[in-house]
């Protein structure tokens, strides 16, 4: 079907739209009409409007949302330039040290934890897909936060917030209305301020309890670190939860934060189960974290204690490493593919502003078996 000119109809419903993007009629982020409203103004069947559409969509000028509807994205696409993403790091462990002593820090960090260096991949990687640049910054106090994104180039700029805490909720808010995308990971609470996406935690934790549950354990002993994060309040809260309505007793000392990493965090973890076992029963461990898995799994065996056989040890964030210990570990898995492709989702999508909590998955593995008979 040809149109004025000799010009097929679609090519005249695609240059409409363009011009109405162009001139605004159409703005970035707002919804366009339905395929028969399009078709009608043009004079079209809904199968031309149909084709025009997808080639918007194909050139970058429009983006479709399955059930949702079709949405301006670009006034201009062959001009853009790629998206950057601002990856920000908070937290006390770069607090009162210069720019360069927090970076060496922040690079320490990263390298050896497996939740950050799990999720910061596969960021990159969702990211790098749409084209994104990426950079890593840091910020030890909320109005670092609010000045890197007063300064940000709004056309191009885009900020994931990893662990925001709880008392960083005035500015969440504040940034939240910048109107600058920004989605938080590895944190959730109602209200945040931001969009977030994160593995549900709570539900993660009790996942764990009620595993260990069903194989018998009443004597469980609860590792945490990190209690100021959300996630960390989450996991604990799961447990407890899990463990009343299951009937099993706790009393707030077998919930023990381990305020240290590497080599000290084994240690400590020795001195308290030393401590703890000569005091009271022990069949299973939740250790609400990889790295604190991995000390309890060493701890327990410089301790002689056979694992499953004598304690059980269920770990939170499941490295790739964990099918190498021995025995290879019970954990629960957080979905760090779905949470990066939600969040770059949110960042590159205007309409999208929607948070999201994905479910974990219980790994069972050997380090869990019945309880122990008294």
């Amino acid at each position: 079907m040809r149109g004025k000119g000799n010009k097929p109809r679609y090519l005249l419903v695609k240059e409409g739209i363009v011009k109405d993007i162009k001139t605004g009629n159409y703005q970035v982020g707002e919804k366009l009409p339905g395929e028969r409203k399009i078709a009608y103004q043009y004079n079209v069947s809904q199968m031309t409007a149909n084709r025009a559409i997808q080639e918007l969509v194909q050139e970058g000028y429009l983006e479709r949302e399955m059930g949702v509807g079709t949405f301006v994205v670009s006034r201009d696409p062959a001009s853009e330039v790629p998206a950057k993403i601002n990856i920000v790091l908070l937290g006390d462990f770069i607090r009162n040290q210069n720019d360069y002593e927090k970076t060496l820090q922040t690079v320490h960090y990263l390298a050896r934890d497996v939740y950050m260096g799990t999720m910061l991949r596969n960021l990159m990687e969702v990211g790098r897909f749409h084209k994104c640049e990426f950079s890593i910054i840091t910020a030890s106090t909320s109005f670092e936060l609010e000045d890197y994104v007063a300064r940000a180039d709004r056309m191009r700029e885009r900020f994931v917030i990893v662990n925001p805490l709880y008392n960083w909720q005035e500015c969440l808010d504040r940034i939240g209305r910048s109107g600058i995308p920004i989605v938080a990971i590895n944190a959730s609470w109602e209200n945040m301020g931001v969009p977030f996406v994160d593995a549900d935690n709570y539900l993660g934790a009790q996942m764990a309890i009620s595993h260990l549950g069903e194989l018998g354990h009443k004597d469980i002993l609860v590792f945490y670190s990190w209690p100021e994060t959300a996630n960390t309040q989450q996991r604990i809260k799961g447990a407890k939860d899990k463990m009343t309505e299951l009937g099993i007793p706790y009393t707030e000392d077998q919930f023990i934060n381990i305020n240290a990493i590497g080599i000290w965090a084994l240690k400590l973890i020795q001195e308290k189960l030393e401590v703890v076992l000569r005091r009271r029963r022990v069949t299973a461990i939740f250790a609400a974290g990889f790295e604190l898995a991995l000390a309890a799994n060493s701890a327990l065996k410089n301790l002689n204690i056979s694992i499953p056989d004598e304690i059980s040890l269920v770990g939170f964030d499941d490295s790739p490493a964990a099918i190498y210990l021995e025995p290879p570990l019970t954990t629960i898995k957080q979905p760090f593919y779905e949470i990066a492709e939600a969040a770059i989702d949110i960042l590159i999508n205007p309409q999208n502003k929607s948070s999201k909590l994905i479910p974990a998955e219980l790994i069972l593995r050997s380090s869990t078996g019945l309880a122990r008979k008294s």
